[in-house]
């Protein structure tokens, strides 16, 4: 029994996942009338009254030597991270001067942390005031997120710049970034007026993601601060200021912190990761459904030579098969990383797949509408989780809104016995149209009926082994890859790997209802206890069962009959619309969800399970403070699989991680939540567990 509890405590402490954006986000609050805006929560101004686009190149741009590195155009991407986004001032200028250098046929990523973001009308409002950014501004102020705590990514890709706006608390997101920085934008309003953000936290934070060329330079010349950069390893300078500001400080790291190989237990080296960089950027995806399609998109994006193999003769004919599906997540006021992970999803797949439809003209309509989600309060439970998700504020009217059934007849017309919340940005889709989408890019090589049915790794990278092909778009690239990533659901444990992967089948049926006149107009997506989609090709799509125990691909009549009387018992006018028919003349779909055992998604390095239990095995026996080696992954081999219902919300998000991992770039979302998805979760529990 004493073993037990403490194999269980040991586990606790492991796989800990620190709390982190657990409060509402509050926009900032700005006073205009000055000839600078101005800040009455900390008594500051965002900017110099004299010229804060003078102030900006002076005190960022100069003392980080941004011209003259850029001049060199000796890197493929170049980071840069500033605490304190602001009115975007400084993300402008230094875009311009990029846009302006060598440097502007590779990547700049932004990244900016700010606790009290500007509303979208200040925002708006901000940068009419300078219309010589209009050319990226206007981009911004489209893509800007509503206020909700965490990772926003905005891309503008026609100017190869990528914005990360971390909105939080800035020594919490610092310590949960994932990456590595070139230069620092130290802002924000000076220490005296905002000391919470100036400490030591921060700065040892900035210490771990920078590197030996990696400067540094902020507005303030404040001692403490000086001194807090040094006792970190920066070393740092005063030089003169600009107008009325004496001094500033500039620095540099000067040191090469390395490649760790070792690390503490707390820090859990199992799921650190060692990025190395790849020259021939030749890559292969094995399954053309929604999360192989999104990854070859992403890697496409970043100029990697993609070949995707599809083992079907067709795109997303299996788990991304449905007809329709719906980007949505279950909103919730608790902080668990599986709450951050897809809620963050979702927001990123609102805005890159309506980015994405917008780029490639394809029409909003007949194959997508992202007008919103209707959650129902379809139970009690599901009630007073609605109410205190109004009441907590976190998410803003912006994203979520309560209504009553009233509401819900007015704007939907559809009487409803019950109220719900409407998920602004999320809607419904065709996912066969989606990853046809994501896959019309030049670099995309498609090839279908084309089953892997080996894998071999080799000095050069990996060798895939097929059967058939058929080879659509171009002509497939070579047989041998630098990496490789498995996208292919349950496919992914052919290859006897490990065997840690741990997914299960969970099955589902749909059920295909006719569209009468009055069904027709329903314009978004019912969600309850099940879900029905606006009506397309003549038919609603209407389900969806949970079976995990079930193992058979016919459809049963009593599966459609569980369709229909969820959708009678929560909106039986709806139902009186459809004019439901009898369950055994009714037709659908079945489907296998690709499921974990904890419901998220893994998403990451493939770890060599022969070496990580040789490496790990002391955790076993509950030495927890000892060094370990960081994790030995098999070099190039990546997945992403295991998205169970939430294929369409979640694999786009998952996709853009996978891109971090493969080209070094700082992560979208936060470190805890990497490891909560990483897919050697469940071999490190086995280990700890003493199961191997």
């Amino acid at each position: 029994m004493m073993r037990r509890r403490n194999i269980r405590n040991f586990i606790t402490i492991l796989m800990n996942h620190d709390d982190i954006h657990n409060h509402p986000i509050q926009v900032a609050d700005i006073d205009w009338q000055d000839a600078a805006p101005l800040s009455p929560r900390f008594g500051d101004v965002y900017y110099s009254r004299d010229n804060g686009i003078e102030e900006t190149n002076h005190v960022f741009l100069l003392q980080n030597r941004l011209h003259e590195r850029w001049q060199q155009n000796t890197t493929d991407r170049f980071t840069i991270a500033e605490t304190g986004f602001g009115t975007g001032l400084n993300f402008f200028c230094a875009a311009t001067l990029w846009y302006c250098s060598p440097m502007q046929n590779k990547h700049l990523h932004f990244i900016s942390v700010e606790k009290f973001p500007l509303s979208l009308t200040d925002m708006t409002f901000s940068c009419a005031k300078h219309p010589q950014f209009d050319w990226i501004s206007a981009s911004l102020v489209e893509q800007y997120p509503a206020p909700v705590a965490g990772s926003h990514r905005l891309f503008f890709a026609e100017h190869n710049i990528t914005l990360t706006l971390l909105y939080g608390d800035a020594v919490d997101c610092m310590r949960e970034l994932d990456g590595c920085v070139d230069a620092w934008f130290l802002d924000g309003f000076a220490p005296s007026k905002n000391p919470e953000m100036w400490n030591q936290a921060l700065y040892d934070s900035m210490a771990k993601l920078s590197h030996s060329d990696t400067t540094l330079s902020t507005f303030t010349a404040a001692g403490e601060v000086k001194r807090g950069l040094r006792r970190a390893g920066f070393q740092v300078e005063r030089c003169p200021g600009y107008g009325r500001k004496r001094h500033i400080l500039r620095g540099r790291f000067g040191q090469s912190p390395g490649k760790p190989t070792t690390a503490p237990a707390e820090q859990k080296p199992w799921f650190q990761f060692r990025y190395t960089p790849q020259t021939a950027r030749r890559i292969a995806v094995i399954g053309a459904g929604l999360a192989g399609s999104s990854v070859a998109r992403k890697m496409a994006e970043r100029g990697w030579d993609v070949t995707i193999l599809e083992a079907e003769s067709e795109i997303a004919s299996q788990g991304s098969g449905n007809p329709t599906g719906i980007t949505f997540t279950k909103l919730s006021i608790h902080n668990t990383p599986q709450n951050r992970y897809y809620q963050s999803a979702y927001l990123y797949a609102c805005r890159y797949i309506r980015s994405l439809f917008m780029h490639h003209q394809v029409a909003e309509g007949d194959d997508w509408s992202l007008q919103g989600v209707l959650r129902l309060a379809y139970d009690d439970k599901e009630r007073d989780i609605q109410q205190q998700l109004i009441a907590a504020r976190f998410w803003p009217q912006e994203l979520m809104v309560g209504l009553s059934p009233e509401d819900i007849y007015h704007q939907f017309g559809i009487v409803s016995p019950v109220s719900g919340i409407l998920l602004k940005g999320g809607g419904w889709l065709n996912p066969r149209q989606l990853c046809d989408t994501l896959l019309s890019h030049k670099n995309i090589s498609l090839v279908t009926d084309s089953r892997v049915t080996g894998l071999q790794q080799s000095d050069t990278g990996w060798s895939i082994e097929t059967e058939g092909q058929s080879t659509q778009n171009r002509t497939p690239s070579p047989a041998s890859y630098e990496a490789v990533v498995l996208a292919n659901a349950f496919g992914c444990q052919q290859f006897q790997l490990n065997g840690y992967f741990d997914l299960r089948a969970v099955r589902g049926q749909i059920s295909y209802l006719p569209a009468t006149e009055e069904s027709r107009v329903l314009p978004v997506p019912l969600n309850y206890e099940g879900y029905v989609n606006p009506a397309r090709n003549g038919f609603h799509s209407v389900g969806a069962t949970f079976n995990p125990k079930l193992d058979d691909p016919q459809e049963r009549v009593q599966d459609h009959k569980w369709n229909c009387d969820q959708l009678q018992n929560t909106v039986p006018d709806l139902a009186r619309q459809l004019n439901l028919q009898p369950a055994d003349t009714l037709r659908g779909r079945v489907g296998f969800r690709c499921q974990t055992p904890d419901y998220l998604p893994l998403v990451g390095p493939v770890a060599d399970a022969q070496a990580f239990q040789q490496q790990y095995r002391q955790l076993g026996k509950g030495f927890l403070k000892r060094e370990f080696p960081v994790a030995p992954n098999l070099p190039g081999l990546y997945i992403s699989t295991g998205h169970g219902s939430r294929g369409i919300t979640s694999t786009c998000f998952a996709a853009e991680i996978l891109a971090g991992y493969l080209c070094g770039e700082p992560q979208i979302i936060d470190r805890s939540v990497l490891h909560a998805i990483h897919p050697a979760r469940f071999l490190i529990r086995k280990i700890i567990r003493r199961q191997l």
